[in-house]
């Protein structure tokens, strides 16, 4: 029998969007999963309940699914799970990026070492107690952010200025581990790397504060190719804004940032997929533009960040996961390069931790033309809390502007409107 095209998937949570691309692209959507869940059986052509956990599990995976299907490529659409996505794809003999690049965009301490070869990489110190982070600080200038070497997005990060903050921050970070998403602590020991994977239970990172202004990229890689969007994201974090807290307020496209930052930006960022040697697969790189116009790398992902598709298309008005199902079968990418209007992509978290009550003015909000998108995340009497402390937002929304300004406005009149009630 003719084996059908297949694209594997490790893991499903609730991101749906390159599954549904694969299936329109007419291919086999196959799902690598712990236990089925929101609805992933209806969701994929077939599921493979397995040990995630298992060296020997994965092995007899591969052969399966060679036996069984032609697959073109192995998808991760979450940071937990690239590293399995990367182990499988070189046992079923495709096209991938290696286990060890993978592990260096999961591992915050691994990424650091790699890239150090580049000069925007940010100055950092590895730690393993208070003492240590003590003299870290000291070292780097007193001006720190402590962070879990496993975290995602904006979440498990502190921003350290004095000895205290440091102490309380510390402090913090310890009793928060036993509460972190246990997929993110993983430390792979089960296969059995020929090279050392810094444990996140055991190991922290600390980095040099960086003053200036934060900016992503969003990068498609096939074998030797990578195509950038054309246009990096501005970030206003939580600071910016006013808020004791590592959130991002909002993210918005397109930039105002100059052309010659955008080009220095997907230089930089073009290195280090080289350096790391990521292919066939979505990347996602954070940088930031310090006060001399310098741009540093804070850190790279091997899978697509997560509010990039919704934001590209009503921007640009292309899709991100129809692009990356072509990067990773090699096939070429074409994307609009010309914006067809301003957007803005607001995540609201609550001003102090607590059960959730409501959030004021949200009716109001709703009824306003210019968003576009809204998702409600928290539940009534759920607990909600700072990004810092490992907590999801209460809520994130998209709107729409005719200009920069005028949606940057309007964006920071949001957060001052949208209070999160908390008992």
């Amino acid at each position: 029998m003719r084996r059908k095209k297949a694209i594997v998937f490790t893991e499903y949570r609730h991101k749906l969007e390159s599954v549904e691309s694969a299936q329109r692209a007419g291919f086999t959507a196959v799902l690598v999963t712990r236990q089925k869940r929101n609805g992933a059986a209806k969701v994929f052509d077939e599921v493979f309940e397995v040990d995630l956990n298992s060296r020997e599990v994965w092995d007899d995976l591969a052969k399966k699914l060679k036996a069984k299907y032609n697959v073109k490529a192995v998808v991760s659409n979450y940071d937990h799970f690239v590293v399995q996505r990367s182990y499988l794809a070189e046992k079923l003999g495709v096209p991938a990026t290696t286990v060890y690049a993978a592990a260096c965009t999961r591992n915050k301490v691994l990424m650091r070492h790699a890239l150090s070869v580049m000069p925007e990489n940010i100055e950092f110190e590895v730690v393993h107690s208070l003492a240590e982070a003590t003299r870290a600080r000291q070292k780097l200038g007193g001006d720190v952010f402590l962070k879990s070497i496993a975290g995602i997005k904006s979440r498990c990060i502190f921003h350290v200025k004095s000895a205290a903050a440091l102490t309380r921050a510390w402090h913090e970070f310890r009793q928060l581990k036993n509460e972190v998403d246990e997929e993110l602590m993983n430390d792979f020991k089960y296969l059995d790397f020929r090279f050392n994977y810094p444990d996140p239970r055991e190991i922290v990172l600390v980095e040099k504060a960086i003053r200036g202004k934060q900016i992503t990229v969003s990068s498609l890689v096939d074998s030797h190719r990578v195509w950038h969007a054309p246009s990096v994201v501005d970030i206003t974090t939580a600071a910016e804004i006013g808020r004791d807290d590592s959130f991002l307020a909002y993210r918005m496209l397109p930039s105002k940032m100059p052309v010659e930052i955008w080009r220095e930006a997907k230089k930089i960022t073009e290195t280090a997929i080289k350096v790391l040697g990521l292919r066939n697969c979505a990347v996602f790189t954070d940088l930031i533009v310090d006060e001399n116009g310098k741009v540093k790398i804070i850190e790279i992902a091997s899978r697509m960040g997560g509010y990039r598709p919704l934001m590209y298309l009503h921007a640009y008005d292309f899709y991100l996961p129809d692009l990356l199902i072509r990067a990773v079968t090699g096939r070429p990418v074409r994307r609009r390069k010309k914006a067809q209007r301003f957007v803005s992509l607001l995540e609201i978290f609550p001003e102090q931790n607590g059960k959730f009550v409501r959030v004021e003015n949200l009716a109001a909000i709703k009824k306003d033309p210019a968003l576009v998108y809204f998702k409600m995340k928290a539940k009534k009497d759920s607990l909600v809390g700072h990004a810092r402390e490992n907590f999801e937002p209460v809520a994130v929304l998209l709107i729409t502007g005719k200009n920069y300004r005028a949606l940057e406005q309007k964006s920071r009149e949001i957060h001052e409107q949208l209070k999160v009630i908390v008992a």
